[in-house]
């Protein structure tokens, strides 16, 4: 925008300058010059469209480099296309990523838990870490500008970085023109939803902005969520060099979660009951307070060098009661075993980061390279209780028997403070041999004091235990990019990372880091006229050293191995003014390689080997589509059109490959009409009222939300 900028700033000058140097003659020479046509210059652009090569990431490489330079698969959500489909969830978001999938069952509906390529994501926040992976929060798109998905291990640039990639979440910033937007959501489940978005110059040269939001629904199945949020941002232009952005978030989110959805029967098909049938503790609940403060400070020395220093600290407060173990339906159709959980945790999160990004020539060959610093801390006071539960005596006909958490006696499982220190250094340089090749070469190291200091659960005994642990951990990536022209780029990439799991979500922790690697090889093309765009990725990715419970003990130890091989793909077509489709696609082979071995009493199943079976939750393929069209002009102007569907294959609940969870295909519909500075949309999920399971629990499979209208009204005042 701003080359453009520039040109018609030159143009402009141009042609004044002309003009004043010709006043006197122009008077002589008025009528000759009447006489003569004058030429016209016409200056067009094509638009970057979300996603394509030529849209400028962060995620892939932290130094706004275009897709078509990154050696690795990035895909782009942007607020536009969340706004069409009246996306509300990041489940919602995710539909739009290929290879992306809820990981048991979205985190129980409190908290968002995905993979890419069957392997765990991590989440970023204006590429900072956001949460933990397991036991996370529920995040919602009113702040959300664009969400950008890395895939494949992103520990060279980003540290305690997930094996199946990053979601980085990119937030809305102040803008110096004034501009007001707000909107009310109604629809299913007595759900009503509403925001305000506010911002604009308070003074010279400082803008603000203010979000907030709130969302209130009774849920599918009883399951309620309320959330109350609040953002306010400040951002500084100290000069023409510099800028600070203050950043404040504030949520209060409160979410019944459901670790059961439906149970499996006896004969390992999910229980024949209605699809709104309960077998969670009617006292379940989520109750989580989060507070994020964000500054960073930028500044340009020159054209070739700038500094980016950001300051992030994170409150968190989590109070959870939800169901743990449960079995299926065993062949009493009795469902045993089952428990409450109660967990509290009081956690901050400190970050300081630093970096350099330095541009320069070494002769013929040019160097984009960024050289960070960052020192993180976190500590976390966490205990947990389990309760037994009795029995439900008839899956197909359920009685939850509990009613009060507190009539059970209650065994501790652990009550400990982890604490961890971190000083990381990081290298990238992006190397460009000309047009046609780029190098890309990243290495970071990790050094990290952790501590796990409490009582703990271990191998069956509640005692004191302490994890004092120094580690140096390294991960590097490396990648090639060969463009033969600019329409096409061809490139091969190995990441390899290495990361302490410090999640409350385990009894234990670690003595020693996860570790993952990817080798990937792909392609990415451009329609001449900018109509059509693709992204073709063939992965191998595997996870290593993460914690499994094997045969014969009684605590997890890190012998866990998956690996996924694959190919994803993804389209964006534009063929006609005003109509955008987006297609995604992928297949993934994933296999667990651990060597353990695990039983099934009730469908006859004794210690059976689990090396070869498809890791939980994966399924093999997931298809996308989403395709809207805006009238540009005529009596039809202003109304937009949306259809889009979701495929995702069959996946299994347990390791053995025993419970299998059916594959699906779900349709949705969009419609809205803006007229000035009002908008009416309308939102149809599931048309066909299709009754399916988006992802497996431990013994059952959480069903999706039925056919639901909703309808929206938005405004925008500028």
């Amino acid at each position: 925008m701003f080359i453009y900028l520039d040109r018609f700033s030159l143009l402009f000058t141009s042609v004044l300058a002309l003009g004043l140097v010709s006043i006197p003659a122009q008077a002589a020479e008025e009528t000759e010059q009447k006489e003569k046509q004058l030429e016209t210059v016409t200056v067009s652009a094509e638009q970057v469209y979300p996603g394509s090569p030529d849209d400028v990431v962060r995620t892939g490489s932290k130094t706004n480099t275009p897709l078509r330079d990154i050696p690795a698969s990035v895909a782009v959500v942007p607020a536009e296309i969340l706004r069409e489909q009246g996306a509300v969830t990041m489940n919602d978001a995710m539909r739009n990523v290929s290879s992306v999938q809820p990981l048991m069952a979205g985190g129980y509906g409190f908290a968002d838990n995905y993979t890419a390529r069957g392997l765990p994501l991590t989440f970023l926040r204006d590429d900072i870490l956001d949460g933990t992976t397991q036991n996370g929060y529920f995040r919602t798109m009113y702040d959300v500008e664009r969400i950008e998905v890395l895939k494949g291990p992103g520990s060279a640039l980003f540290g305690a970085a997930g094996p199946g990639g990053t979601i980085n979440v990119i937030t809305k910033k102040p803008q110096e023109i004034f501009n007001i937007e707000g909107g009310v959501t109604a629809g299913n489940f007595d759900t009503l939803n509403g925001y305000i978005d506010a911002t604009g110059e308070i003074v010279d040269g400082v803008s603000g902005r203010l979000i907030a939001d709130t969302e209130r629904m009774d849920g599918f199945r009883d399951l309620d969520r309320d959330i109350k949020e609040i953002s306010p941002s400040v951002l500084w232009k100290i000069n023409d060099q510099q800028n600070l952005l203050v950043d404040y978030d504030h949520r209060e989110i409160e979410i019944t979660p459901d670790n059961y959805g439906i149970l499996f029967d006896q004969r390992a098909n999910i229980a024949d009951v209605s699809d709104e049938t309960e077998y969670y503790s009617p006292f379940n609940t989520t109750d989580q307070d989060i507070d994020r403060l964000a500054i960073t400070h930028n500044i340009e020395f020159s054209q070739a060098l700038n500094m980016r220093t950001a300051l992030i600290h994170q409150e968190r407060e989590l109070h959870m009661v939800r169901n743990a173990g449960g079995n299926a339906g065993n062949l009493a159709n009795q469902s045993t075993g089952r428990t409450s959980r109660e967990q509290s945790d009081g956690a901050s999160y400190d970050v300081v980061q630093n970096e350099l990004t330095m541009t320069g020539e070494t002769g013929p060959v040019a160097h984009t390279v960024l050289a960070g610093i960052e020192y993180s801390a976190s500590e976390a006071d966490t205990y947990r209780s389990d309760r037994k539960l009795p029995n439900i005596t008839d899956i197909f006909n359920p009685v939850v028997p509990e009613t009060s958490l507190y009539a059970y006696p209650a065994t501790p499982s652990f009550d400990r403070e982890i604490t961890s220190n971190t000083t990381s250094f990081y290298l990238q340089d992006e190397i460009a041999f000309g047009e046609q090749w780029k190098l890309r070469l990243g290495a970071r190291n990790d050094q990290i004091d952790y501590k796990d200091d409490g009582a703990s659960v271990i191998n069956g005994v509640y005692q004191y235990r302490v994890v004092d642990q120094s580690e140096s951990l390294m991960s590097d990536s490396v990648g090639l990019v060969y463009q033969p022209n600019k329409l096409l780029a061809f490139y091969v990439g190995y990441n390899e990372g290495a990361f302490v799991n410090l999640g409350t979500e385990s009894t234990i922790l670690a003595n020693d880091p996860e570790t993952s690697q990817q080798h990937e090889v792909g392609v990415k093309m451009s329609a001449p006229n900018g109509k059509a765009d693709m992204n073709l990725a063939v992965f191998k990715t595997k996870r290593e050293d993460y914690f499994i419970t094997l045969f014969g003990a009684t605590s997890p130890t890190q012998d866990g191995n998956d690996e996924s091989r694959g190919v994803e793909v993804n389209f964006g077509l534009h063929p006609l003014d005003g109509w955008d489709i987006t297609v995604n696609a992928a297949h993934i082979d994933a296999e667990t390689l651990s060597d353990n071995v695990a039983s099934n009493t009730t469908l006859g199943i004794i210690n059976e080997s689990v090396y070869g079976k498809i890791p939980t939750g994966v399924s093999k393929e997931l298809y996308s589509l989403w395709s809207n069209y805006r009238f540009q002009n005529g009596f039809a102007k202003g109304l937009s059109l949306g259809l889009g569907a979701t495929h995702k294959g069959s996946s299994y609940a347990d390791s053995l490959n025993l419970y299998k969870v059916p594959s699906y295909t779900v349709f949705d519909a969009a419609a809205s009409y803006t007229i000035e500075e009002w908008e009416l949309a309308l939102n149809i999920k599931n048309i066909t009222d299709e009754t399916y399971y988006m992802n497996p629990t431990f013994s059952g499979a959480l069903p999706g939300d039925p056919f639901g209208v909703y309808t929206t009204v938005r405004f925008n005042f500028n």
